[in-house]
């Protein structure tokens, strides 16, 4: 998986000793919220490859929504609930896409 969010302008600002200590906090939290997330969606898809849905349109958009909700929260120009927000979309749009790859589990009357 990608990185969510660069590192590179941790204290690029003038106040940037203040910022750093405050987004830093961010960092585990975000680390540790997105691996909850990865690990619920890989078990939900078990025997499923992933790869079948990592290119749709519509996972790419959900992808690209925390990436920037990330650097919202950490710039500090929106709260973390912005952030949770973007990973339940996400979580969502997986499972949204595991339902149309999934066989069907009805069986052959």
């Amino acid at each position: 998986m990608r990185r969510i969010f660069s590192m590179s302008a941790v204290g690029s600002r003038t106040n940037g000793v203040q910022r750093a200590t405050s987004r830093s906090r961010f960092v585990p939290q975000f680390r540790r919220e997105v691996c909850e997330v990865i690990n619920r969606i890989r078990a939900a898809y078990g025997p499923v490859p992933m790869k079948a849905v990592a290119d749709q349109p519509e996972v790419k958009a959900a992808e690209a929504t925390i990436e920037q909700a990330a650097r919202l929260v950490y710039s500090g120009l929106e709260n973390v609930e912005v952030w949770r927000g973007a990973l339940v979309v996400y979580e969502l749009t997986w499972m949204s896409a595991l339902k149309k790859v999934r066989p069907s589990d009805k069986s052959a009357a």
